[in-house]
């Protein structure tokens, strides 16, 4: 399956090039320039596969890692670190869910 493909590495180089060429393709907020609605359409495809991809890449990494507790040889401290970095994405994806929703109910108000 092609989903089973898809990293947590992958998906952050992902972001940071989506980042960046969003960064030098649309206007400054400042300016009076507008973007082509090519452009933003591109980045709105871009924006949505990244917000698909994302919680497939975490839900895929997690559930990895938790099959894997009982074969470390240390596994309260794996466990522990598990929980953190659980915890961390679980925020990461709530933080996306809110800049988005906030986008949306700004753009379309």
């Amino acid at each position: 399956m092609l989903l089973s493909r898809l990293t947590l590495g992958k998906v952050a180089l992902a972001w940071a090039v989506f980042l960046w060429c969003a960064g030098l393709v649309l206007p400054n907020l400042d300016s009076h320039a507008q973007a082509h609605p090519a452009v933003k359409a591109i980045v709105a495809a871009g924006l949505a596969t990244l917000l698909i991809g994302t919680p497939i890449a975490l839900a895929t990494y997690f559930n990895r890692a938790w099959r894997r507790v009982a074969a470390v040889p240390n596994r309260t401290a794996y466990v522990l670190w598990l929980s953190l970095e659980s915890i961390a994405g679980i925020g990461v994806l709530g933080i996306l869910v809110y800049a988005t929703v906030t986008f949306a109910v700004a753009r379309f108000r």
